[in-house]
């Protein structure tokens, strides 16, 4: 309480213990699996099948799974969805190419952006006005046969590049900050050194292939900005190295030195040639390690290759410039993605994926529900786990089940958590040439379960998480056909072991014909996926909603805050039609209170317990119209 010395007014702020609970997301999916490129073993979130495409690529062939995956995904509804790639960590390797520069070798390696074998089929270009220039571009794309030539076609082109740390157009900096191809890695040593051949024969070189009359050096002081000299071509006495050296040196430092003859740290820079190390020395006024770059514009280039700065002074990127290639493109190799192993999917659910509290449903590409499928036990029992995601399975491909005996072979989880479609579904092959190929190859087959997850998202969106996903509003899109035909007599068989069939119903195409969990007979309190699901989100978004409550006093205040704010919540869900009963009071309840759901043990021991019970929807699979004829009176 705030004390009180003298006679006034005062404002005081009273809460009035009203904290909302907001509702959770309920469709942010993970897809795990393998996938053409893109960062391994990490979880990344995407919002649209364009992001996929920007990180991952587009789909690369027909056994690309996660990427026909993510396109049913967010062609049926999906929205949000993180992509984790899992790939063996032991031989995963980006493909490469070591570049060599003008004056040394191994100046640049240019390296695809993620692992995998898509980065052997990059090519890329550098071009410059001259071999002597220290600005370059880079063109980065692929070989395509066009009017029957194999054409370099760019994709990426990155202008006005140099080895210049301090630069704004630094290639390491801007490529890596830009490119979704590529990195740049500096394998050259940007930083002073000897000269690689006899001083004299070096500057005779750069100075004969200066045309002009001047040189024009730009120098960056201490960081103080850029300026801008001139000095006239040199003319080098020629008696030796030395002597060259000591009068290209001289000619620089008076250049600066007049850009401010009185102020510092321009009226004391200083140039000189180092002849036992074979280096320039260029050093500030004000230290003797301050910055100091120099650089050159136009004819400058072939000067600038000379000015090789003192690694003490600073790193320098002169004469390490990347050799032109731009015919033929050069290729990058040596790029490995092996499939991934048992133990990547468990580092996967163990690791990164536990630490995203949000997932709400989970999708294995290229996994099918087989006995003794490690992966998807993986699955299963993480989801079991985290207690706040359902794991959507897919079953074998080329196995029709037809009855009851045939899905007791394949020992399926009875897990509340676990949910299995049925058939495969049958897509558009995006490679699919009619000139060349069978006309079998004109469809993939891909799992149902990134379609089932798409179109869990859509009707989250327009019905609530309440609302089964099924039936005919659930027209599936992007479909082609299926990969059985399944009747009502399989369904027969089928729907009592939960799994949820695709049918293709006349008038209304492809649809999911099923809303069950895998524990529809171990467990049929939760035998429906609307259920099991509205239950997590009620737990999550009270789990989340009531983290103010930790270390609260345990009083009735508390109780009674908690009761009011939970009540709040449970009520706007029953307004929105996510309960059974005509009344609030038939429909959910939440107790909170000593005598109870506490004893004064319970309170001693510093625990609030609040129960929270509601009367879920359950969709009506069996709608029956009786028919009676009226006799007539």
């Amino acid at each position: 309480m705030p004390a009180y010395l003298h006679p006034g007014v005062y404002l005081e702020e009273i809460p009035s213990g009203a904290k909302p609970i907001e509702g959770v997301a309920t469709s942010i999916t993970a897809f795990v699996g393998p996938a053409a490129r893109g960062p391994v073993g990490e979880p990344v979130l995407i919002h649209s099948l364009q992001d996929y495409e920007s990180t991952y690529g587009e789909i690369l062939d027909r056994s690309d799974v996660m990427g026909f995956a993510a396109t049913a995904f967010y062609q049926n509804g999906g929205r949000d969805a993180y992509i984790c790639r899992v790939a063996e960590a032991s031989t995963t390797a980006a493909a490469f190419v070591d570049l060599d520069g003008e004056a040394t070798t191994d100046v640049l390696q240019v390296q695809a952006s993620s692992t995998g074998k898509w980065g052997n089929d990059l090519f890329f270009r550098i071009i410059k006005p001259s071999t002597t220039d220290l600005a370059f571009t880079l063109e980065v794309g692929r070989m395509r046969t066009v009017g029957g030539v194999l054409t370099f076609r760019a994709i990426e082109t990155y202008q006005g590049l140099n080895l210049d740390a301090r630069s704004p157009s630094y290639a390491l900096n801007t490529v890596n900050r830009q490119s979704l191809l590529v990195r740049l890695l500096s394998r050259g040593t940007l930083a002073g050194g000897a000269f690689n051949s006899p001083a004299n024969d070096v500057f005779r070189k750069g100075i004969d292939a200066i045309t002009g009359t001047q040189v024009v050096l730009a120098i960056n002081l201490d960081g103080l900005g850029i300026k801008v000299v001139k000095i006239n071509k040199p003319n080098l006495p020629g008696i030796s190295a030395t002597a060259d050296a000591q009068a290209l040196a001289a000619a620089i430092e008076a250049a600066v030195r007049a850009i401010t003859p009185t102020t510092a740290p321009y009226n004391g820079f200083n140039a000189e040639w180092d002849d036992t190390n074979q280096r320039f020395l260029f050093k500030s006024s004000k230290s003797a390690t301050a910055s100091v770059a120099v650089s050159s514009t136009g004819q400058g280039g072939a000067l600038a290759m000379l000015l090789k700065m003192d690694a003490a002074s600073s790193p320098s990127w002169d004469g390490l410039v990347p050799k032109q290639v731009s015919s033929p493109a050069v290729s990058l190799s040596q790029g490995v993605a092996e499939a991934p192993l048992d133990a990547d999917y468990s580092n996967a659910f163990d690791g990164p994926l536990k630490k995203i509290r949000d997932i709400s449903v989970v999708v294995l590409p290229g996994e099918a529900a087989t006995p003794g499928n490690v992966r998807v036990k993986a699955a299963v029992v993480h989801c079991e786990e985290m207690r706040n995601r359902v794991v959507i399975l897919d079953p074998p491909p080329g196995q029709e089940l037809t009855s009851a005996g045939v899905v007791q072979d394949l020992n399926l989880t009875t897990s509340t958590y676990a949910t299995l479609y049925y058939p495969r579904v049958k897509v558009s092959n995006p490679f699919y040439d009619a000139d060349v190929d069978d006309p079998s190859a004109a469809t993939v087959l891909v799992a149902p379960s990134a379609f089932a997850a798409g179109m869990w998202s859509r009707s989250d969106g327009r019905r609530g998480v309440w609302k089964s996903p099924a039936g005919v509003e659930t027209g599936l899109l992007g479909v082609a056909g299926l990969e059985y035909q399944v009747g009502d007599g399989d369904q027969d068989q089928l729907n009592p072991l939960g799994i949820n069939c695709l049918r293709a119903m006349p008038t209304y195409g492809p649809v999911i014909w099923g809303a069950r969990t895998l524990a529809t007979n171990a467990d049929p309190e939760w035998r429906y996926i609307s259920v099991r699901r509205t239950a997590i989100m009620i737990e999550q978004s009270v789990y989340n909603g009531i983290q103010w409550a930790v270390f609260e006093s345990n009083d009735h205040r508390l109780w009674a805050s908690l009761r009011a704010n939970i009540g709040s919540f449970m009520d706007g869900l029953f307004r929105a039609g996510a309960f059974q009963g005509e009344k609030a009071s038939d429909a959910y309840f939440v107790r909170c209170g000593l005598g109870d759901t506490m004893t004064q043990g319970d309170v001693d021991r510093g625990q609030v317990i609040a129960i929270v019970g509601f009367a879920p929807l359950k969709p009506a699979e069996f709608v029956i119209v009786r028919i009676q004829q009226k006799v007539q009176q």
